[in-house]
């Protein structure tokens, strides 16, 4: 790694750097699905065939349990309704969509760390997210969090970049993205709750001032206005068109609770917590049901650290399964084993960075606009040991990830040539 990271920064021109990450992005990932067919499964076979049959105006798919509990995955689906109206061979060009939409994260995650590091630093991060082998093999996949993950790490991005630190429509372009990502995956409330401790360690703690505390306090809240704007306009559509008789939201919010506090699961989806829970009717009944079953998992104060324990080290050290959902149903056992010995070793690889990283990080002894997305991190690892836990989850904060530890590898580069030139010195 340390040599690619190496032959890329020797690249000059940004602008033939920039079409080289560009090209390579997207020909891997074309290449992928071109050569893997995979059919759509569980979630996202739900939401394929829900889009389907609102392609030609049939929404009895919500009075199903899965819509009615879940009605934010309404936005996923008529965006797949869309595609499937307008287009021949609808599943083939999701999949080109999907190719496109990880191909400018790639570009995203290069300026991103580019602007909190530096260019090279960037590079490396770009060249990274664009080689790493899940997110090119969820491209076969129809999964929501190709578009989530490009909204709101943009989002992300208008936050850090210093041509928008004195732009007054930085705190617009932010809530946009992040009110656009929520349509596609409800986890914005996190990428804010990391907006606001970012602009309380970077922003207002170095130099309090009550002129800072007001223009914080102004971005943040314009933030969280065009996020909520935005789901309310969306919301309202969709009601008015007959397309859902609810906002989109979550009417079980126990429900991931419950799953994630299973002693029994480790914390992942569990067949007999479903089984229980449909015992009760949607609302207020099972409401109360699930939360009396949360606060009975909360009463072993050892059992839940245990439980901790085992969910941080099975969400961040397991094996990535994006080699499952893209060729689970292909049978092709060769390439997925190659494709999980590959991930491994490169996550491995990426966390001994990441590690190196957060030393260099913290000898600096300053806080920095890379600080948001160290947040972003730890925020959702936190969230993570509460709630249910999935491999394929990771993806979505992996750009972060890949960020943070593009600066490790810049650091043992310059350690390198730093005792490259000592020793050339003294010969």
């Amino acid at each position: 790694m340390l040599t690619a990271a190496y032959g890329i920064n020797q690249i000059r021109s940004k602008i033939w750097f920039t079409l080289g990450l560009i090209f390579t992005a997207f020909a891997a990932r074309l290449v992928w699905v071109l050569w893997i067919d995979t059919p759509p499964a569980s979630d996202f076979l739900f939401m394929y065939n829900a889009a389907s049959s609102a392609a030609v105006g049939d929404f009895s798919f919500n009075d199903t349990e899965y819509f009615l509990a879940w009605v934010y995955q309404m936005g996923f689906t008529m965006y797949e309704a869309l595609i499937i109206s307008l287009f021949n061979e609808p599943m083939l060009i999701l999949k080109l969509i999907n190719v496109c939409v990880s191909t400018i994260t790639v570009w995203v995650v290069y300026k991103a760390a580019s602007s909190v590091f530096n260019e090279r630093s960037g590079r490396i991060a770009g060249f990274a997210y664009a080689l790493y082998i899940p997110n090119i093999m969820m491209c076969s996949v129809l999964s929501n969090q190709h578009f989530s993950t490009m909204f709101f790490m943009t989002g992300c991005l208008a936050a850090v970049a210093k041509r928008w630190q004195t732009s007054r429509s930085q705190w617009l372009v932010i809530g946009l993205c992040f009110g656009l990502g929520q349509l596609f995956r409800p986890i914005g409330g996190i990428f804010i709750a990391g907006l606001a401790v970012y602009l309380l360690l970077c922003h207002l703690l170095p130099q309090f001032s009550r002129r800072k505390l007001l223009v914080s306090v102004s971005k943040l809240t314009g933030v969280i206005a065009v996020f909520y704007a935005i789901q309310l306009l969306v919301s309202s559509l969709f009601m008015q068109a007959g397309y859902t008789e609810y906002p989109l939201s979550n009417r079980e919010p126990y429900w991931k609770f419950m799953v994630g506090l299973n002693t029994a699961t480790d914390g992942k989806w569990s067949l007999e917590d479903g089984k229980y829970v449909l015992q009760f009717k949607l609302g207020e009944e099972r409401d109360a049901a699930e939360l009396a079953v949360v606060k009975e998992r909360l009463q072993d104060k050892a059992a839940v650290a245990a439980l901790f324990a085992r969910k941080f080290v099975f969400f961040w050290g397991a094996k990535d399964d994006a080699a499952m959902w893209s060729l689970g149903e292909m049978n092709l056992p060769a390439i997925q084993v190659s494709a999980e010995r590959i991930e491994g070793a490169s996550y491995a690889v990426m966390s001994l960075f990441g590690v190196l990283a957060l030393i260099a990080l913290l000898r600096r002894r300053t806080v920095s606009r890379s600080t948001l997305f160290l947040v972003l991190l730890l925020g959702y690892a936190a969230i993570h040991l509460a709630i249910e836990i999935q491999a394929r989850y990771r993806l979505d904060i992996m750009p972060a990830f890949i960020i943070l530890q593009s600066y490790g590898v810049y650091w043992l580069l310059q350690r390198v040539r730093k005792i490259q030139l000592f020793k050339a010195r003294t010969i």
